[in-house]
């Protein structure tokens, strides 16, 4: 084989070029995206916006009873959301002694919805309203929340779960209290359940219905559009000046992985985060989870391989957070689940103090 022709500066060819023998380029594919440099595409931030009512969903020992009813919504009312369960017990069967779980007889995951800080906020009132009395099974149905597990089945314990707390016990109801009656304990983060309140046995219910209503304070990072060519939109907390403990805010959005992008090349979140007006006093962070849609309704895997440094957006001068995918699994035109989470506590109150997201951009090797 002759010596390779080795050339001191750019080669120009005015006419076409003949190659006689094999043609084999020195840096490999994969090289070639080794040494490339992260191409941005910016993400609109009406991504992060909030669409209307999101649903409330049961577990299925309560979905699958025979007549049974029980949907539910969690709605945007000013600076607060409003969740709302009505539940029809026709078809759930009671627990053979009190304390026992009420549901489909025999089935696990009899919960009637779980409450998140990121979709229901932090409750600060509830109530529930009986709107029709229990038949056949106990009529004295107590409703409890903030249990750790999705699992509770049919006449097992309520005390078996962790976490769990009694919201409230009427003792017997009758359709005739129609009138709301405050919880005595709010539910905090967890999955809600409703409990046999004395031992009345496993028959099926016939009738019963409730109206449980939970109010809870904002949690949503805020998109704002600001004025015209004066403000770009943006995600933003409520100014939380004085707060005097850590509160999050959340903002979720689906990212599409681009055609150009080279599957299972890198992948990198890039915020530009900071502070509006004042600095917290204490700290101001965010942080992100991204998983990947299984285009089944499921998504499995937390991707985010960065894990967020404390106080990372404390700064009124914007500055650029990443955060690396693990790019493994990823392919173009898979879709990414982002979960934006700004933490902010603040002891003072010095005027206006808003954690805001500028902009989000994905940076992605392309072919």
């Amino acid at each position: 084989m002759a010596n390779p022709l080795q050339l001191p500066g750019d080669l120009v060819v005015p006419g076409d070029v003949r190659v006689g023998g094999a043609f084999a380029p020195t840096l490999t594919r994969s090289n070639v995206l080794a040494q490339g440099v992260l191409q941005p595409f910016t993400v609109p931030m009406e991504v992060f916006r909030e669409n209307g009512d999101v649903a409330m969903t049961p577990g299925a020992g309560i979905s699958v009873g025979t007549g049974t009813i029980c949907s539910g919504r969690v709605s945007r009312v000013g600076d607060l959301y409003k969740t709302e369960i009505y539940i029809d017990l026709t078809g759930l069967n009671g627990g053979g002694t009190a304390g026992d779980i009420i549901g489909k007889t025999a089935t696990a995951n009899c919960h009637i919805g779980r409450i998140t800080a990121a979709l229901n906020g932090t409750i600060v009132h509830g109530r529930l309203t009986c709107l029709e009395t229990p038949a056949t099974s106990d009529d004295d149905v107590d409703f409890y929340g903030t249990a750790d597990e999705a699992t509770g089945t049919q006449d097992v314990a309520i005390s078996g779960l962790t976490g769990e707390v009694i919201l409230l016990n009427n003792g017997n109801w009758t359709g005739a209290e129609a009138t709301p009656i405050t919880l005595s304990t709010l539910p905090g983060v967890g999955y809600l359940y409703m409990v046999t309140g004395t031992t009345e046995g496993t028959a099926t219910y016939t009738a019963g219905k409730f109206l449980l209503e939970l109010w809870g304070t904002r949690s949503a990072l805020d998109y704002v559009a600001g004025t015209y060519a004066t403000n770009a939109p943006s995600l933003q907390t409520p100014d939380f000046g004085g707060n005097s403990a850590a509160v999050s805010y959340y903002a979720r959005g689906e990212i599409v992985l681009p055609w150009e992008y080279e599957a299972g090349e890198s992948v990198t979140l890039r915020l530009s985060a900071g502070m509006i007006t004042t600095v917290a006093d204490q700290t101001a962070t965010v942080d992100i989870q991204v998983y990947k849609s299984d285009e089944d309704a499921t998504s499995t895997g937390d991707l985010c391989a960065t894990t967020a440094s404390s106080d990372n957006m404390n700064n009124t001068v914007f500055a650029d957070v990443d955060f690396t995918i693990t790019p493994t699994t990823l392919n173009p035109g898979d879709l990414l689940d982002v979960l934006i989470t700004v933490a902010v506590d603040d002891d003072g109150d010095a005027g206006v103090m808003k954690g805001s997201i500028g902009s989000v951009q994905l940076l992605c090797d392309v072919r």
